[in-house]
């Protein structure tokens, strides 16, 4: 698709996650006479994030809140997108099949936005959506065995954490390549 398309063309790939605001414990060893005790929070307060990672210039933009994600979010999301890319001539976003993506008023919005295009990814293939092992990724820095009393501090430790994508360069090099296997159907 790459090799086939106008010059400059970016491509993202693009999801929403709800990063709650509670310590996701990892593997560990334990003594299973004195098992550990982890501190955890309620976890009723959650960040909703829509992101595009271009795995070009592993690049993240989002739009990140405690707003439900809905259509209206998305349209934001998409206006965010074309201005951050507004020298490319086309973007082209892989996304889920996430109902809020499919809603009418998000379909009359691309009618109107040409220079963006979406490409929906098949059901049941996560594994195809590069932003998936980052989603993985950021859950590893922000909740994993991490504990944040005041939801403040978490909150902006997540956006500092967004914000500065950059800083990670090195690790998300070897962890968001773009090498998706092709599989052949039988002819039975």
């Amino acid at each position: 698709m790459k090799s086939n398309s106008e010059p400059g063309t970016v491509f993202l790939f693009g999801d929403g996650m709800h990063l709650v605001h509670q310590n996701i414990p990892r593997l560990c060893w334990a003594d299973p006479k004195a098992r550990p005790i982890f501190k955890t929070n309620t976890g009723r307060q959650r960040l909703n994030i829509l992101g595009a990672y271009n795995p070009d210039s592993h690049e993240f933009d989002h739009i990140t809140g405690e707003q439900n994600c809905d259509a209206n979010r998305v349209i934001e999301y998409f206006e965010m997108i074309t201005r951050a890319y507004k020298q490319a001539p086309k973007i082209i976003l892989f996304l889920d099949n996430a109902k809020y993506f499919k809603a009418q008023i998000v379909t009359d919005w691309l009618k109107q936005n040409l220079r963006l295009h979406v490409v929906f990814l098949p059901p049941y293939a996560p594994n195809l959506n590069l932003i998936e092992r980052f989603w993985g990724f950021a859950k590893e820095k922000l909740v994993k065995n991490t504990y944040e009393p005041k939801y403040k501090v978490f909150r902006a430790k997540v956006f500092r954490f967004l914000n500065n994508v950059g800083q990670y360069i090195d690790e998300l090099r070897t962890l968001m390549v773009e090498k998706f296997q092709i599989i052949a159907t039988s002819k039975a």
